[in-house]
């Protein structure tokens, strides 16, 4: 067995049979991996009872036994093998099966795909991607053409580039980003898949085909796609409808893949998904520089899509933060408009009371009035009806008025207050954390690193509780807390390292959330008014209590 990149990766295992075998670049090749420091044909390996020799057939970059050059040599079990730059190991016998199961058993181990070429998701040298234009073996035609793809790659690499600064729109980018890989491969299909961020799992983005026409179902090789996922490598598959490993995978048959490629999209330690692309009519259309392009067109992909995502999330999380802003204003307005109703709640049910008193009194007075008519001029009778009839519609219009100004200051309350949403079971500790990042993200002022120190309590756990509620207040206290080590830090220059703890404690019957600042603390005739509507120490406008 001949083990190419033994321990790696990317390991790949050839068996030697009874007929020699042909290793080089070529297409033709018995072991073909398309590789720029393999020759077209580089070296022959030939059994001869019992044993392997291997022969140079005038290659370029020489052959090597056991780091020694040679042109012919016998190939012992434990020999390695190096032919330009690649490495092989020559083994007595493959490694044993391991049935799917038991304990090494690798997921998928029955149907493990053999890619022809593979890639570490690094960074690729410019140089790298242009170095075919300069190959010698090229014809002047060939080494032309080669020239104009190379200008026309460094083209697109620029127009993925620019989506790194000029797109935020999650839902589009990878639209573009699919396009560009179209205008620059000989791709007849494609697909990005990205993870969801609520479930973790692989869904398809956005599918497209070179003739435009619409897509029914998955169109790209799940144990493709698990593969490079798994190894974390780009992968290139010269002809998987006869590769021996993806001969039983669905998709491959019926599909009929003939040529595929397939990089993860992982712009740092995050994957955030998957570019595939293949080719159903043409096996081995795909070259090594092919790959070399499609992980540097990938890497600059990833960092456009981890941009927009980020763009997104500081966006929700701004308005997260500002809405949770404007609720504790509106809690503060109601707090304010409460001690409002209060004071004046108070002479509206006197008067109310007493204009009610009143209408009754008008009607004691007329009947009091009523036996001395007699006795009264009729000029005297007319003006105390006019009296009695004027005295009992003021006292009821003081009554209804005083009504009215009672439900506008219920309105007034009700207009303040906001639902503080549903009860609901809450992961304690994470909302504690997700609010401190929030008030910290929303800080005011010149701009202040904060040695952050967190101790959560696991038993914490669940409770039920209004997030948003818990969440505005924890929000208050950080951001007062930030406003306080700012003071401290001007006072003090940069000496002073601000430091805010924050800690949860879990009780018998109830949680702790601490929060402490080193900043200058709170004077103690402050500390008794802490609680007071819209008291504050801080200068008009950046404070209200």
């Amino acid at each position: 067995m001949l083990v190419y990149n033994p321990g790696q990766s990317d390991e790949l295992s050839f068996p030697l049979g009874d007929a020699p075998i042909t290793i080089g670049r070529a297409d033709d090749q018995g072991i073909c991996i398309p590789h720029r420091s393999l020759s077209r044909q580089h070296a022959r390996i030939e059994p001869a009872d019992g044993r392997f020799f291997v022969t140079d057939l005038q290659s370029k970059n020489g052959t090597f036994v056991n780091g020694v050059q040679i042109r012919r040599k016998e190939l012992r079990p434990g020999d390695t093998l190096t032919l330009g730059e690649l490495v092989f190991l020559l083994t007595h016998e493959p490694p044993p099966p391991v049935a799917p199961g038991q304990p090494g058993a690798a997921a998928g181990a029955s149907d493990e795909p053999r890619p022809q070429l593979t890639r570490a998701l690094t960074r690729v040298p410019l140089k790298t991607l242009v170095q075919a234009v300069s190959d010698p073996e090229r014809s002047a035609a060939e080494a032309a053409s080669a020239a104009t793809r190379a200008r026309e790659r460094m083209r697109i690499l620029q127009e993925v580039a620019k989506l790194l600064s000029v797109t935020d729109d999650l839902e589009a980018l990878p639209g573009k980003v699919l396009d560009l890989a179209f205008q620059i491969l000989r791709v007849d299909r494609g697909v990005i898949l990205l993870m969801d961020e609520g479930t973790g799992k692989l869904e398809p983005r956005v599918t497209k085909t070179a003739e435009g026409t619409a897509v029914r179902g998955p169109i790209y090789s799940q144990n493709i796609v698990d593969f490079v996922l798994r190894k974390s490598v780009a992968a290139l598959f010269s002809d998987a409808v006869n590769d021996p490993r993806l001969g039983a995978a669905e998709s491959v048959i019926f599909s009929s893949i003939r040529a595929s490629m397939c990089v993860p999209l992982k712009p740092r330690d995050e994957v955030l998904g998957v570019l595939y692309v293949d080719n159903v009519s043409t096996p081995k259309s795909f070259s090594e520089d092919d790959l070399d392009f499609l992980v540097a067109f990938a890497g600059q992909a990833a960092l456009a899509l981890e941009n927009a995502r980020l763009y997104r999330r500081i966006e929700q999380e701004t308005v997260q933060r500002m809405q949770l802003i404007m609720d504790a204003k509106l809690a503060s307005l109601a707090a304010m408009v409460g001690g409002m109703a209060h004071e004046l709640r108070n002479p509206l049910n006197f008067i109310s009371n007493f204009a009610g008193l009143s209408v009754g009194l008008t009607e004691d007075l007329a009947a009091v009035m009523e036996p001395q008519r007699d006795r009264l001029t009729p000029d005297s009778v007319r003006d105390v009806d006019e009296a009695l009839v004027c005295l009992r519609t003021n006292v009821q219009k003081i009554n209804e008025h005083g009504r009215r100004a009672d439900a506008l200051i219920q309105g007034m309350l009700q207009h303040a207050r906001r639902s503080p949403g549903p009860r609901e079971p809450v992961d304690f500790n994470a909302l504690v954390a997700e609010s401190v990042a929030l008030g910290q993200g929303g800080m005011r002022g010149e701009p202040l690193t904060v040695h952050l120190e967190a101790e959560y309590d696991p038993a914490a756990g669940r409770l039920e509780l209004s997030r948003a509620e818990v969440g505005r207040v924890i929000i208050n206290v950080v951001d007062n807390a930030l406003y306080a080590m700012r003071q401290k830090r001007q006072a003090q220059g940069a000496a002073y390292v601000p430091v805010l703890k924050v800690r949860t404690l879990a009780r018998q019957e109830q949680v702790e959330v601490r929060l402490r600042d080193n900043g200058p603390g709170i004077p103690l005739e402050s500390a008794a008014r802490i609680f007071d509507p819209f008291f504050t120490t801080k200068p008009p406008g950046q404070g209200t209590g």
